[in-house]
């Protein structure tokens, strides 16, 4: 699998413009890292379309240029959109982003229709997506990522049925949301494994050649996720997931959330030895 980062690196935890990007992607590329989350701050002066293609488009191309040269796979983070009035508009802004970036994925949490019922958010979510993905013919795809919270839109259900009711889209499974959701009941290589087995029979075959997962440690209580912890702190075990991975042959991305990038990954994979070589 790609093994990456979300967001940053150790240097620049989060990146909020095109020279950090740059510089985040050189580090990655000296030790050998092959994916990088990006996330919605560095976006933030694209306020509209016109911002994208008048002032950042060249800021965009550099970094997918340098990118493409360090054969790193970079996908776009935006886990809070707004709701209605302003939700078309960032979903056209980032998709256009990803469209020019030819990112893998523009990541959303599908949950920016939160004061209705679940099931009529999930049938509004489906909708919309099926909208924007037709009306702007997009080329990445939508990554719709599981929700940390019991009251949110996003449990590995939700996430199955939105993906095999839409274009263009993929299951982004994040570990700690989906075992914070079951009150940390993710504790064997079973766990990871029927959750697995799950989305490849819903989902395709196909899948396991391109799974996606973010992993890191997670804080919860009874109603869900509280907030994420470095991943050497999880009662989660990054070594049941990985003994998954290989029993299944499944490749993809493997994104780590964690405080000190890769400086922490490193120290993990290094105890994880043989298993990641």
């Amino acid at each position: 699998m790609r093994i990456g980062v979300a967001y940053g690196s150790s240097r620049i935890p989060i990146i909020q413009n095109s020279v950090q990007a740059l510089g985040v992607l050189e580090d990655l590329y000296k030790i050998g890292f092959k994916a990088l989350l990006l996330p919605k701050e560095l976006f933030a002066d694209i306020r509209n379309i016109s911002d994208l293609y008048k002032e950042q488009y060249t800021n965009l191309l550099k970094i997918k240029t340098i990118a493409s040269k360090y054969n790193i796979e970079i996908s776009i983070h935006n886990h809070a959109l707004p709701g209605d009035p302003h939700l078309d508009e960032e979903l056209k802004i980032f998709s256009n982003i990803a469209n020019v970036m030819d990112a893998r994925s523009f990541i959303i949490h599908p949950t920016f229709y939160s004061r209705m019922p679940q099931d009529q958010a999930l049938r509004l979510v489906v909708y919309k997506i099926n909208e924007i993905v037709n009306e702007l013919r997009i080329r990445s795809r939508i990554g719709i990522e599981t929700t940390g919270k019991l009251s949110e839109l996003g449990s590995v259900e939700d996430v199955i049925d939105m993906v095999k009711r839409t274009t263009r889209t993929e299951p982004i499974l994040n570990w700690a949301h989906i075992h914070a959701r079951s009150s940390g009941a993710i504790t064997s290589e079973d766990d990871f494994r029927r959750i697995l087995d799950k989305v490849r029979s819903e989902v395709g075959q196909y899948w396991l050649k391109e799974a996606f997962f973010i992993f890191s440690g997670i804080s919860y209580g009874p109603s869900g996720a509280i907030q994420h912890r470095p991943v050497d702190s999880s009662d989660m075990k990054l070594e049941h997931l990985i003994k998954s991975i290989q029993s299944l042959n499944i490749k993809g991305t493997l994104i780590f959330e964690t405080p000190n990038r890769e400086k922490d990954i490193l120290g993990m994979l290094q105890e994880l030895g043989d298993m990641v070589r």
